[in-house]
């Protein structure tokens, strides 16, 4: 019996040693989240399903475009899963044949929305600020407004492709007369408002509430022609390695748990039920005068992605 014991016993803990040594599967996610509110996700992800580890690339849109279409060019994807705030790229892929599809699901989901607002500096005028984006084109603001590049930031580029749509290009070549900046991405923008650079900034919503959490001296302008709304989405690419835990893993992004996680970093949650991030006013009220994206409009700018940032290239950049 003592030893039929034992060697249950010594059984047992063979097994427990080998399911501790067993490798971890790997889910490789690509985001523009934010290093800090995307770490939280992770954690909580890897705490509910211990047998993945997640690795985490984290970049802008641009950024991570680029090295996406670097690995499929080069046959070696290593992203299993993207998080992006570039609808457009994601729809593209998708028609490419590039995206899993899953039952019950749409191949690009949309996991949370941004929203791009307006910035002042506190210690400029509240009667001397914009209203509105179109408010930008007037001659007042020339040389206060700083605006992140569509070349660095997805959210900008999408930015950009919503004004040109709303306004035409003829509101760029007034930005451009009246010497828009234009660099980097939502952090550049902060930074040359709170320094006192610019007077004015095109900004997304949570970049400035994150800032004023902090002690930035800016002030938020919600737009009277509507704040853009700026869905972010998920896709699992086809050729990842792990498609089962990819599909987990955007289950668990758009789960109660992970959309309040989302509200560490001041997004709205694509889920009605999650209230607005802290500080903000409720999405559907900020949105009313905005134009909506529709799956056509995603599309349309999706083809003609390259042409918008060559056309705003050459109006604000050159």
């Amino acid at each position: 019996m003592i030893r039929r014991l034992t060697a249950f016993l010594f059984a047992v803990a063979a097994s427990q040693a080998h399911a501790a040594a067993a490798p971890k599967a790997e889910v490789w996610v690509y985001t523009s989240i934010y290093k800090e509110f995307i770490a939280p996700i992770e954690a909580a992800f890897e705490a509910k399903y211990p047998e993945y580890d997640v690795q985490v690339f984290q970049g802008g849109s641009e950024k991570i475009q680029a090295k996406v279409e670097a690995e499929l060019v080069a046959k070696k994807p290593q992203a299993d899963i993207l998080l992006t705030s570039d609808p457009f790229w994601s729809l593209d892929l998708r028609d490419r044949g590039l995206v899993a599809t899953r039952p019950g699901h749409e191949p690009v989901e949309t996991n949370y929305y941004s929203l791009m607002v307006l910035i002042a500096h506190k210690d400029f005028p509240a009667a001397k600020r914009p209203k509105s984006f179109e408010d930008l084109g007037k001659p007042e603001f020339k040389g206060l407004v700083q605006a992140g590049s569509p070349l660095e930031s997805g959210t900008t580029f999408t930015t950009v492709a919503y004004l040109s749509k709303k306004y035409g290009w003829d509101f760029f070549a007034k930005l451009k007369a009246n010497a828009l900046a234009s660099s980097g991405g939502n952090s550049v923008v902060i930074q040359k408002v709170e320094s006192g650079e610019k007077k004015v900034g095109i900004v997304l919503l949570e970049n400035a509430l994150a800032a004023q959490k902090r002690g930035s001296p800016v002030e938020i302008i919600y737009p009277e022609d509507g704040s853009i709304p700026i869905p972010s989405v998920q896709a699992i690419l086809k050729d990842g390695k792990n498609n089962a835990g990819a599909a987990k893993f955007a289950d668990f992004v758009l789960s109660d748990e992970g959309q309040k996680l989302l509200l560490n970093g001041f997004m709205y949650g694509a889920s009605p039920t999650v209230p607005p991030p802290a500080g903000a006013k409720p999405l559907q009220e900020v949105t009313a005068k905005a134009t909506p994206w529709t799956t056509a409009s995603q599309l349309e700018v999706a083809k003609n992605a390259k042409d918008i940032k060559k056309k705003f290239a050459s109006l604000i950049l050159e």
